[in-house]
């Protein structure tokens, strides 16, 4: 049973939750769905330290966020803010998430996760933003965020895919939380791939938007300028594993594993043949590890262009007697060799967008945007790349492609 914090200013005497309330040791509190039966009773429980089940009050609690940052966008006051439920809010923040592209839908979330982690590295997360947020820290919008990335991407797994990737290969802008959400996505579908359970998911998940906290904004800072890092930078890039990790600890995240992952995700390599004798957070840190590399080498900075897709798999790919190992391999199965939202030329001359993944790595299925003459087309057209006439050539920097993709139209 995995508990986490409740906060008892959202007790209400006649507003029941959804999830159980417990004590520290797990012992049932309140019932779900149960009302408060008195004042007296609703003293008692705001007198002590209160915990929910973590699967329980997770979709709670990301509505909670979302209400949070819906008041805080539109400039409520205060006390609004920290009165804020997901009861009153939830039917606006759907209508709004309907009126949102796909893209922007992302793009909202990114926003979400850096405040989230912003709020986190800032006075370790203990303290900052309670008289904000009425006790609304970081974790409930970290788990706010988590939550709706495995919804949406549930729902939609290429054009999610398509979403973080075409971002990462054209645009800088907030790259520390874009880049998060990509390697969660990433991972979180190679260990469904590796048959991991959800449990360990889960810490993976967490582990992969929280691993750079201590760094995000120098991220932010080297991702936009041309500018070489200084040595104090890159001192504090090799030093950001341990100091997320630290960080995490002292801001209280309950979740050693994905703690220990944060801790060990910028370790060397480890051999597939001792990855069976070594402890769950040695692989979760290995398989985060290679997704973070895969995902930052492909990543456009304003100091040098995004890497080929194949080839920056190369760079997190681990062989072994000639063939991909374990982890490779459902990395290669997670993405395809050419991920959606990467260009590719096709073997008549013609520019392509990936739009999904295919049966097989290297036959995704694509829209033509540029003729084998050079000339754009009117209108996107879908190609077969198991067809030889139509065959993948190789990989195409986006920055060489002068068509901007319709995506809505794509989508459609």
């Amino acid at each position: 049973m995995k508990l986490i914090a409740f906060s008892p200013q959202y007790l209400r005497l006649d507003d029941p939750l959804p999830f159980g309330l417990r004590d520290g040791t797990g012992r049932l509190l309140l019932a779900a769905g149960q009302s408060i039966p008195g004042s007296l009773r609703l003293e008692e429980l705001r007198a002590q330290p209160l915990y929910t089940q973590e699967h329980e009050a997770a979709e709670w609690n990301r509505r909670l966020a979302a209400a949070v940052d819906t008041a805080m966008r539109e400039g409520r006051s205060l006390r609004a803010v920290a009165a804020a439920r997901p009861d009153t809010a939830s039917r606006d923040i759907a209508a709004n998430s309907s009126n949102l592209s796909w893209f922007e839908q992302w793009q909202e979330l990114g926003a979400q996760l850096d405040i989230a982690l912003r709020d986190l590295a800032r006075d370790d997360g203990r303290d900052h933003g309670r008289e904000v947020t009425g006790e609304i820290d970081w974790r409930t919008r970290l788990l706010g965020v988590h939550g709706r990335a495995r919804q949406l991407f549930q729902r939609k797994p290429e054009w999610s895919l398509y979403t973080l990737f075409y971002e990462s290969i054209t645009s800088t802008r907030q790259y520390s939380s874009r880049h998060a959400l990509l390697v969660l996505c990433v991972a979180e579908h190679a260990a469904g791939l590796l048959g991991w359970p959800q449990e360990r998911i889960d810490s993976l998940g967490r582990a992969a938007l929280t691993m750079n906290v201590s760094v995000m904004r120098l991220q932010d800072q080297l991702a936009q300028t041309q500018l070489a890092p200084t040595a104090a930078m890159m001192a504090e890039i090799e030093a950001h594993a341990e100091a997320g990790a630290t960080l995490l600890q002292a801001a209280g995240l309950d979740d050693a594993l994905c703690v220990q992952a944060v801790r060990l995700h910028r370790d060397p390599p480890v051999d597939e043949r001792a990855l069976d004798q070594r402890d769950q957070a040695t692989q979760l840190a290995e398989l985060l590890r290679r997704v973070d590399v895969f995902t930052a080498k492909l990543s456009l900075r304003a100091s040098r262009a995004a890497m080929p897709p194949p080839l920056a798999l190369r760079e997190a790919a681990r062989v072994v007697g000639g063939k991909p190992d374990e982890i490779t391999g459902a990395l290669l199965k997670a993405v395809g060799l050419y991920p959606p939202g990467s260009y590719v030329e096709l073997a008549g001359g013609e520019i392509a967008i990936v739009l999904a993944r295919g049966r097989v790595a290297n036959q995704p299925l694509v829209a033509v945007l540029v003729g084998g003459s050079g000339l754009p087309l009117a209108e996107p057209q879908p190609r077969d790349t198991s067809d030889k006439r139509y065959a993948v050539k190789g990989a195409i920097a986006a920055s060489t492609v002068k068509v901007r993709p319709s995506h809505d139209k794509l989508l459609r």
